[in-house]
């Protein structure tokens, strides 16, 4: 279609060979970029683009629905910089009709994945809601109905046995403390019952002076005993431990049981209290623990208490046994025993064997030294033999 100085002849592409490329266009460059040829309708590339051409053997690019395609092309010993255009009819409805068809199947994707999502969600989801609405039935009338699933060896079948041994323990600490309410409230009641009435007595007519001392005995050990069992059911139901790890601090075993069996000894003459040392402490350390005297003193208290109280000879025998890791104390007693079925209930608050019926005590005192030894991680053992 033209030449140049240098006779270059160019040949535009013949526009039917393209079936899909129209107002296909062509422009030319010297190696100076100097232009040599140019269609009137394509656009003057820019300095970069020409420099780009330059540096890759091929370099395609579009502007709009233009595609451009650019190359070095050698001839006689110069370097001619050659750009085509064109308008790619078939390529661009191509992409319009890919873009169409993505939005429609896109779109019917998207609503297959939430219809899917939406049923397979529910269907998993339903084991869930049935397990909310039976946790949501239960209340503290009903705590011995647990939770059912349809298969146990799967993830929601170990949520369910997971609740279910969490009611069961809830159930055994909701009906423990409901026995403790209505066994405290009847020892409570009965030494106020028991004061109220010999006040009641005591009004009914005028009395010797003796029988009003009398009368006023008998009140002040009923008040005494209902007093240490208000202390005992205090001292049980403190369950703030915290504050108890911070009074501990360093005590002496022996200091305590020598000081506890000399003020028993002055309230309850009767008691005989022995205290043996199996052997002989070479480091202080060895009958040194952590922990609060107050709380040991109620501990050791009710044991020997117990051991006195319910012996004839009202007799204990302590031995101490120690090393550099535990000290152990062993309270022996020739009492009734206690009976071989009662053991399981023994630290339980209020329990007591059916031979102590006439000697006066209220179950509170092993289940508050239990927890007692408990704080200060130790371990208590009874060992009894009926009447032995």
């Amino acid at each position: 279609t033209g030449t140049n100085q240098d006779n270059l002849s160019i040949n535009k592409p013949d526009a039917s060979r393209l079936h899909s490329f129209v107002d296909c266009n062509i422009v030319i460059y010297d190696n100076n970029d100097k232009l040599l040829y140019r269609d009137t309708a394509v656009s003057i590339p820019l300095k970069k683009t020409l420099n780009s051409i330059k540096t890759n053997t091929v370099y395609a690019y579009s502007d709009s629905d233009i595609e451009y395609f650019g190359f070095v092309y050698p001839y006689q010993g110069n370097t001619y910089t050659l750009i085509s255009s064109a308008h790619d009819q078939y390529g661009t409805k191509y992409i319009k009709n890919l873009k169409g068809i993505l939005i429609v199947r896109g779109s019917i994707i998207m609503v297959i994945i939430f219809i899917s999502g939406w049923l397979y969600a529910g269907r998993f989801l339903k084991p869930i809601t049935k397990i909310v609405n039976q946790v949501n039935n239960i209340t503290d009338s009903n705590l011995n109905h647990r939770l059912s699933a349809e298969n146990k060896n799967d993830e929601i079948g170990h949520l369910t046995n997971t609740f279910n041994r969490m009611l069961e323990r809830l159930e055994i600490s909701f009906n423990s403390q409901k026995r403790f309410v209505t066994y405290a409230s009847h020892e409570l009641r009965n030494p106020l019952t028991a004061i109220s009435g010999q006040v009641d007595v005591a009004l009914l007519k005028d009395r010797e002076i003796e029988e009003y001392k009398t009368i006023l005995r008998s009140i002040s050990i009923g008040a005494k005993n209902l007093g240490i069992l208000s202390n005992n059911l205090l001292e049980l139901a403190n369950s703030d431990v915290e504050t108890v790890f911070q009074n501990f601090e360093d005590i002496r075993i022996d200091e305590i049981l020598w000081n506890l069996r000399d003020e028993i000894i002055r309230q309850k003459t009767e008691y005989a209290i022995h205290i043996h040392f199996e052997n002989i402490a070479e480091n202080e350390s060895f009958l040194t623990c952590k922990g609060e005297e107050r709380l040991l003193k109620t501990a050791f208290a009710n044991i020997i208490d117990n051991a006195c109280k319910f012996s004839q000879n009202k007799t204990v025998e302590i031995k101490v046994v120690f090393d550099k890791k535990n000290t152990s104390l062993f309270f022996k007693d020739a009492g009734i025993g206690i009976p071989e079925k009662h053991f399981s209930h023994l630290f339980e608050p209020f329990s007591r064997g059916r031979n102590t019926n006439g000697i006066p005590g209220n179950g509170i005192g092993l289940s508050l030294t239990k927890r007692i030894i408990n704080i200060h991680a130790g371990k208590i053992f009874i060992r009894s033999i009926e009447n032995e």
